[in-house]
This record gives C-alpha cells, structure tokens and sequence, in this order.
C-alpha cells in the first residue's frame, strides 16, 4: 500500500520536474557487511529505492524485511541579516535540495559537474588489506575503488560511468605516507575509512535546483561516510553516518541546526509507535502491537511476532567536548497529511520541524496526564522538545503504548541544539542506525527500552573507545620473523607492541589471502607454512593502532 501512495507522489514529482528541474541521479549502493543491508542514495537520502517506492533496509540481511523506509538529513540557520536558509528532503515529491558533488569557487554545482560526482566509494578493509600485502601497485592489481578513490590531487580519481575528477580541495580521506598531501595509490596509499566496511561521497544543497524546501540555500557541502563492523557481536547491528559539514558561503550562521528525518518503518509500515531516550539521543521505533502485520499475513515481508526495535542515535554533536555531552534539540513527529503537524511544504515548515514546533511554529506539548489518558502532542500541557520520553511498558510514563494510542506509519525528526556554523567553517556530526534481534517482547505492552539501549551503548563504545579509523594506524616495521626463508614454521614477533592481540594474515604476491593457521605462543606468534608452495609471501601485523608489513621466502 504504501509502494503504490509513493509511487503516485513520485510520478507527479517527476512529471513536473522537467519543468523546474533536472532529474535526479539514481546512484545507490548498499551497507552490506553485517546483519543490517542499507542503501544510501548519492541525493543524501538513505533507507530506499525511489524508483520503486519500497523500503531498502533489510533486517535481518537477506530476511526480505525492513527496519526503516526512507531518511534524510534537514538543515537550517540564520545569516547575519536575519534571513532563514534551510535543505531539507522527504520522499522527493517537489525535487531535490541537495545533489551529489562538491561546491565549486563560486559556491555552486553545476548539472554536469553533479552528473560526474554521481558516484558513491564503497571500500572493505579485505580490500586495503591485500592492497597493503603487494609488493609493488599497479592500476592494473590495485582494487578500482582504491585507484579512483576521490582523494586530493589523485590523477586516477573516477565518478560516475567513469568520469575523470579533477580534485584540487580536501574530499575523502586518505592516509598519506609522503606527507605531500596528495593521494597517490600507486605509491601505497588508501583510504582512510572506518569500519570493516565504508562508503564515502559528497553532496551539496546549492546544486541544480533547490525546491524540496523552496528556500534559500546555504551553500553547504556535506562529506558523508556510511560504515559498519562484521564482528560477530551486537556491533553487527549498527551502521554509523558520519558527516562532515563544510560551510562555503561567505555567510556565519547562527541557530543553525541539523536533523535527521526518519520515515522508520518496521515491517508493515501501519502499525508503529515511537519514542524517545534521552540518555542516548536515541529515536526509537517499536510495534504498537504484539504481532507486527498480523503474523506476516499483508504485508508478507512483516515481522509477525518476533520483531525488532529500531532507532538513530546521534553519537557525536557540535557542542560535545570531552566526555560531556550536549543534549539533542528535539525529537518531534508529523502526520502523512495537511494538518498543522503534517507534511512541511517549505522551508518555513522544515525549520519549524527541527526547532521543535509543528508547521506554525508552536511547541509541541506533553499533554498526558497518566495511563489511558489521551495522549495528543498539541493541547493544554507545558511545552517540551521531546515527545514520548517514557518506557512503553511502564502505563505510568509518557508513551504511546501507555497512552492507548491507535498504531499507524510513524515518522519523526531529531535534531541538534542550535550551534554556529562559520563562514568557511566546518562542524561533525555522527549518528547511527542501531536495531535490537528479534523478540516476541518488542511490542506493545511488554516493550522495554532496554534491549536497544544496549545496542545504542555498544555503539557509542564502539565509536569513543575501540574503533580505529585506518587513518590513524601507525606503521612500524619493528616485528621480526624468523627463519628466513623458512620451510615448516615461521615466528613473528614485535618487543615493541606487546599489548594486546594481534591479527595477522598471510598474503602471496597477487594480494590473495593464504589459509595459513596462525598461533600465540607467549609473547610470538607460529605460523604454519607447511602446506604453502614455494615462493615469496607477504605477512600483515594488525596491533591496536599498530600495522606492519614484511616479506619472508617459504623455502
């Protein structure tokens, strides 16, 4: 049902849109490293296929079943003479406001230069892995997404179907061995991603046209990488979107904020609830019901009794310094229809929207007044900026389950606080999608929050404590093997590193991982070369913040 509603708003977008418009491009690609399969779309919007109307976000990966249907980032600020500036997008009904590619130096983006930005870099760690055990780089043996990887100075660097980039500004991030800037694959260096999977691209809101928020634009360019962990632990249900806000206009904006919206379905689409956890900055959707989309029965591809709960948590604000956190602005919902909380239609709704107000600008408002009682977010109670901060299973907290609420197709948006965003300044901003395993007690009246904090934890530990983003990896070439060459064993030991596990993998000359067991044997790691043919092998050293290649000869 919901296909065919999108559909029809997507037929009349597109038909107008050749009078106001260029088309969009249809670039997407997937997070598919875990348990979660995510599309993100190179306009910036995630979590669909426009082209089709249907959900793109698939858990458990490969299951057919969806935990979220469409999202997009929503900005505002003020410049210095007072005027509002906002990029916003929903389903794409009325055009786009952001396009793929960066700013040129007159802070614009041309069809054609967006056209060849078009592109999203999707890179595996196994991929910079092998790269790393060669001996010498080729174009013809380094991985096409390491070769055209649209680094700084990179004459290799490839859009769209191929095209050519010409990159004289900072764009994704790459390790730099020479220090000269530039990123030269040939020469060694590779991305700098995060995760066991990243994709990266870039997108503006002064492209093409403007028309999602019919607003004036902020000139503001948005570097985005999408990344996950294959790990075999709750962090398998997480992807991170981290992103990167470069300020090209001559204008410093102030109140500005950005936000997420979040059409965030779980399996059939007309039967959620949301709310909200203020401890993790944590947006959540969870089954009105006990049995999602009668037992599968429409839409077939539902959860029935064993669902998810599913939300974004906003990990990383402008505002945090340290381990002291600013909270978000607000968290807020609207209606599929035309009613003062209802589809924003310009940029004075969208700024509203992510203030904490509905489309005429009042506060939303905590009207509950204990369990059953109704529970509207407009009416007679004090103002607030975060609708339904209660646990559902609990009839005496603010929540829609306690509220006696009718299910339906929840949508919602979560924001900053508001910030400053300078003139030719940059701010970062990190969420992620994180989703519980399925359970017959995530719906209404038994849902707890618990289980999905324990997820939004992980996830936020994951980020501040444990994950190592490539870029930071130090190479040390301090480990010694022995003998060399070797017939059966081969020792590798570092005096210098001892603290911790090491991974260690064995490549040939072709960049192909060997099946050779590896063992800790007190403060050295054997080796079995036993079974390996005669030749030249390369051993890769993964300690910490620690990465070391060297060369031995099975004899």
């Amino acid at each position: 049902m919901k296909r065919y509603l999108l559909l029809f708003f997507i037929a009349f977008s597109f038909g107008n849109e050749t009078v106001k418009a260029q088309a969009a491009f249809p670039t997407t690609a997937n997070v598919d490293i875990n348990r979660i399969k995510a599309a993100v779309l190179v306009h910036g919007d995630m979590f669909w296929n426009p082209a089709l109307g249907i959900a793109a976000c698939e858990f458990p990966a490969g299951s057919g079943k969806h935990i979220n249907f469409a999202s997009a980032l929503w900005m505002s600020g003020y410049d210095g003479a007072g005027k509002l500036h906002a990029a916003a997008q929903t389903y794409r009904q009325t055009g786009n406001d952001y396009w793929p590619g960066p700013l040129d130096a007159s802070d614009t983006l041309t069809y054609a230069n967006s056209q060849n930005w078009a592109s999203i870099w999707k890179v595996n760690l196994t991929d910079i892995q092998s790269f790393l055990a060669l001996t010498t780089h080729t174009t013809a043996n380094t991985p096409p997404a390491i070769l055209t990887w649209p680094g700084k100075g990179n004459t290799y660097a490839a859009g769209n179907g191929g095209a050519p980039l010409t990159i004289t500004n900072d764009m994704a991030p790459f390790v730099d061995l020479n220090g000269n800037g530039i990123y030269e694959p040939l020469l060694g260096e590779y991305p700098a991603i995060k995760g066991d999977q990243a994709l990266w691209w870039v997108f503006s809101d002064n492209g093409p046209a403007h028309t999602a928020s019919n607003g004036l634009p902020l000139d503001v360019e948005i570097h985005a990488m999408a990344y996950a962990y294959s790990r075999g632990t709750l962090i398998d249900n997480v992807i991170y979107f981290d992103y990167t806000l470069v300020n090209k206009s001559p204008n410093t904006y102030t109140n500005y904020r950005l936000g997420l919206f979040d059409d965030i379905d779980l399996g059939y689409a007309f039967d959620d609830y949301i709310g909200y956890d203020s401890t993790w900055r944590l947006g959540v959707a969870y089954n009105g019901n006990e049995d999602d989309g009668q037992s599968g029965g429409f839409p077939v591809n539902s959860y029935g009794k064993l669902m998810p709960i599913a939300g974004i948590t906003m990990v990383v604000l402008p505002g945090d310094e340290g381990t002291s956190y600013v909270p978000a602005g607000s968290f807020i919902t609207f209606n599929n229809d035309n009613s003062i909380i209802g589809n924003p239609f310009n940029d004075t709704g969208f700024n509203n929207y992510l203030r904490g107000g509905n489309l005429a600008g009042t506060h939303f408002t905590n009207t509950f007044q204990g369990p059953g009682a109704p529970c509207l977010t407009l009416g007679s109670g004090p103002a607030t900026n975060y609708l339904y901060t209660g646990t559902p299973s609990n009839d005496s907290q603010w929540s829609e389950c306690g509220c006696g609420n009718s299910p339906g197709d929840r949508r919602f948006v979560i924001s900053t606080n508001n910030f400053t965003l300078n003139a030719g300044g940059s701010e970062h901003v990190v969420m992620a999608l994180v989703t519980t395993n399925l359970d017959s007690n995530n719906g209404c009246p038994k849902a707890k929050f618990d289980s999905i904090e324990i997820v939004a934890d992980t996830a936020w530990g994951n980020y501040f404590q444990q994950a190592t983003a490539i870029k930071k990896v130090s190479v040390n070439n301090a480990i010694n093997i022995y003998p060399n060459p070797a017939h059966d064993k081969l020792f590798i030991e570092n005096a210098g590193y001892n603290s911790g596990e090491a991974t260690i993998t064995i490549y040939n000359t072709l960049g192909q991982k060997i099946n050779a067991p590896v063992n800790k044997n007190g403060q050295k790691y054997e080796a079995d070369i036993s079974r390996l043919p005669y030749g030249l092998y390369n051993v890769l050293y993964w300690n910490g913040d620690m990465q070391t290649t060297a060369k031995f000869i099975k004899e």
